[in-house]
């Protein structure tokens, strides 16, 4: 199979039908689908089962204790796919049926793509589009994600991804596992941050692709982890770690330098906010 399908799992069961479900109905076909579930509480091993009885091209792995690190069962599906490109299709989100069709006719015209990504509906639980992801970035560029492209990595991550994270979310993103090797795959010491800085040491050593249809649903929930952001230290040292590794890989103007120390703020100024609100409560 050329593409593996990777979903890590930790208590999404009343999303994991639709999730797997969208992946099956995929008018690309030559895929393997790695169910990879973290130890989790609710009914989610009953569905796997399930859809791994009756679809020869599912496999599942399940842990015998929660690894504590979203990143780490990715790398764990990496390890484990036979395909050349990957996946990862987060457990609560679902996809548009024409997702990897779409994505692997960008890749396979563009040798040095190291992935592609689409625009994304984000939704709630009840599937109520909440916005587009490409009109929320339009303060940063009116036309950039109205239309789609290819860019060489380094020249993306000058303009956008030194600040913040503008790649929706990686459900999607279609990789090329060869990039994500080299880049070192992910960072299991992070907590809401791998993403970001697994795409910039992509992006780095490869370019990117974008496609403007929004292909992905990604759902915003009460368990989604943006909840979590501000209520310890954790992601203002990720960002912080993530700027001072981008200064010493990447060239920016004094603009781009005070744009990136201005994000900075915010997120510390956020914190704050936080911090005393929890304490007055």
């Amino acid at each position: 199979m050329t593409v593996s399908v990777i979903v890590p799992n930790y208590n999404h069961a009343e999303f994991l039908k639709q999730r797997i479900e969208s992946i099956l109905n995929q008018t690309y076909t030559d895929f393997e689908l790695i169910m990879l579930d973290d130890f989790s509480t609710d009914n989610s091993s009953e569905i796997i089962d399930d859809f791994t009885a009756r679809f020869l091209n599912i496999r599942s792995y399940y842990n015998k204790d929660n690894s504590g690190s979203p990143f780490a069962q990715w790398d764990l599906g990496v390890n484990l796919a036979k395909g050349e490109f990957i996946w990862i299709a987060e457990s609560d989100d679902y996809a548009e049926p024409q997702f990897l069709e779409k994505t692997m006719e960008i890749m396979n015209a563009n040798e040095n793509l190291g992935l592609v990504y689409c625009d994304a509906k984000v939704i709630d639980e009840q599937k109520n589009i909440k916005y587009i992801s490409s009109r929320e970035k339009a303060h940063l560029n009116k036309e950039k994600w109205q239309k789609s492209y290819i860019n060489r990595g380094k020249d993306e991550i000058a303009d956008y991804l030194y600040k913040d994270n503008t790649i929706n979310n990686v459900s999607s993103v279609l990789f090329r596992k060869t990039k994500y090797i080299e880049a070192g795959k992910a960072d299991w010491s992070m907590k809401f941050c791998g993403d970001w800085f697994l795409y910039i040491r992509i992006l780095l050593i490869s370019d990117i692709g974008y496609i403007s249809e929004p292909l992905n649903n990604y759902r915003f929930h009460s368990g989604s982890t943006v909840h979590n952001y501000f209520n310890s230290n954790i992601y203002l040292k990720e960002v912080l770690r993530i700027s001072l590794f981008l200064i010493k890989k990447i060239r920016l103007s004094p603009l781009k330098y005070l744009l990136m120390i201005n994000y900075l703020i915010m997120t510390i100024l956020r914190r704050i906010y936080h911090l005393f609100k929890n304490l007055l409560k």
